[in-house]
């Protein structure tokens, strides 16, 4: 049921792959005009945290959810990964070899609207009748997908202009949309090509403020300004490895193959930025592979011999850290293991994430053997969350804002409940970029973004408007946060499946 409203509409603006700090350095510098005066008289938030791995299809889809991945046939969003491997739960010995889902292929992308599941509604399916536009937004399930030609920033913000003055081209009852979302890809592969130091990227994120620009125009000349809410925003931040490793021989010597999903055989399936997500074959394809399997791995392309994948995968050059799920974990309760070989003396660290609760009720606890893998004890409110107690993503979020590893502890449980999620995730924690996948070494680039560190894991927030948007400046938030509060705004509660909740609640 609709209660009180602020707004009578909102578009939401996301920018792929702009980093919080970088977004705001603009800002202060005098670059970014429009989002500034959007800014100066609405809520802002400079550590706005997004999710675990901080890579686009998962991160974005969590924006336009308000939820997280997890157990999908239960609770949470289907999309762990950008890449992932569709094993059945539970397996089925009848079903066809298992399929990797690559969004990348431009046809591909647009299946995000329904391997997010049942489980989660988007912010269009939230918000009650209306018209709902999405321009260029690939997860539009609820809405009107319109786009243009190319995906141009211009082209894809003048669209939502060109609605703004004439609903009737695409809406019946000639009545504008009540929420729109307008997506912004090309500043992500400026980013990957030439690097967020590159005048070129630089360049588009100022051309992106000169187009909010010419929307916030068509807003007052449409007399619709001073009654919408505009919401801009990124999916994750990025970094600058320092090496880039040429993994196909690595995992030619091992013997180990990778996996054809024609035929459903071979050892392996990996995609690896910084971070790594590697699936190994259990008893079948469709299986996956036990602690014991892993440690006892028979790949096919050598003779008798055995590996242990958890000593083998730490012979990739810049392996620190990896992360692997118990047997027995079930989508309500378990168990992640940690592991971090120490920089200077090389000894092996040990930990563990305990976890228990579903959707926005789930709560963990991280313990260590020796010595804190993510040096939480450097920090006071971090440390403060070393208690043996479990806790909350919003008691995680608060303590880890500020500081590397950011939510970790919350977001690794989330990602392993998921049955398309792989087997280990190892991390170079931005030291090395592979360019890895799918069996291929794919470009030399050294910009990416999937760590759990501050510059990948912060994003802008800026809302304003609409004079009724209150002025806040908020220390941290969530990416998930943003549904439950446009919801707000226009009077809506959010769905049950909503991990984040409103900016208008924080203290």
């Amino acid at each position: 049921m609709r209660k009180s409203a602020k707004v009578n509409q909102v578009i939401l603006i996301i920018l792929d792959d702009v980093r919080a700090e970088h977004l705001f350095n603009l800002m202060r510098e005098g670059k970014l005009p429009n989002i500034t005066q959007i800014a100066e008289h609405g809520i802002i938030c400079e550590s706005c945290v997004t999710s675990f791995p901080s890579v686009t299809l998962p991160c974005y889809a969590d924006i336009i959810t308000g939820s997280n991945s997890g157990y999908y046939p239960k609770e949470g969003s289907g999309v762990p990964n950008y890449h992932w491997l569709n094993r059945t739960d539970p397996p089925s010995e009848k079903k066809k070899p298992p399929f990797i889902r690559n969004y990348s292929k431009r046809r591909g992308i647009f299946k995000i609207n329904k391997d997010i599941g049942s489980n989660v509604k988007t912010i269009f399916e939230q918000a009650g009748d209306g018209n709902f536009l999405s321009a260029t937004s690939f997860l539009y399930r609820g809405s009107t997908f319109t786009t243009s030609k190319e995906f141009k920033a211009e082209l894809i913000l003048k669209r939502i202009e060109d609605i703004y003055n004439n609903p009737g081209e695409i809406f019946a009852d000639k009545e504008i949309p009540k929420i729109s979302v307008g997506y912004i890809p090309h500043t992500d592969h400026l980013m990957h090509e030439r690097g967020f130091d590159h005048p070129d990227y630089i360049n588009l994120v100022l051309d992106c403020d000169k187009y909010i620009g010419s929307l916030i125009k068509t807003l007052k000349d449409t007399e619709t300004y001073k009654d919408t809410a505009i919401c801009i925003t990124s999916d994750h931040g990025n970094y600058k490895a320092q090496k880039v490793y040429d993994l196909e021989p690595f995992f030619q010597e091992k013997g180990l193959r990778p996996y054809d999903p024609k035929i459903g055989a071979g050892d392996f399936d990996a995609n690896l930025g910084g971070v790594g997500f590697l699936n190994f074959k259990g008893d079948t394809w469709q299986h996956h592979p036990t602690i014991n399997q892993m440690k006892n791995f028979k790949p096919s392309g050598t003779g008798s011999s055995s590996l242990d994948l958890f000593k083998t995968l730490s012979e990739i050059p810049g392996v620190k850290l990896m992360y692997y799920g118990d047997d027995n974990n079930t989508p309500e309760k378990g168990i992640i293991y940690l592991e971090r070989r120490d920089d200077k003396s090389g000894k092996l660290l040990k930990g563990r994430i305990e976890y228990y609760g579903i959707g926005k009720n789930q709560k963990t606890r991280y313990s260590f053997e020796s010595e804190d893998l993510f040096s939480y004890v450097k920090y006071e409110e971090a440390n403060a969350l070393l208690d043996n107690k479990f806790h909350t993503i919003d008691e995680w979020v608060g303590a880890t804002s500020q500081i590397d590893f950011i939510n970790i502890i919350d977001q690794l449980p989330r990602h392993f409940k998921n049955p398309r999620s792989c087997d280990i995730i190892i991390s170079t924690v931005g030291e090395y970029c592979f360019n890895y996948e799918h069996g291929k070494t794919k470009g030399s680039s050294l910009y990416s973004h999937d760590i759990a560190l501050k510059k990948s894991m912060t994003v802008p927030l800026i809302i304003g408007g609409s004079p009724k948007i209150p002025i806040l400046e908020l220390n941290y938030c969530k990416t998930t946060d943003i549904v439950p509060t446009l919801l707000e705004l226009l009077g809506f509660k959010p769905d049950q499946s909503v991990v984040g909740k409103s900016v208008l609640d924080y203290d």
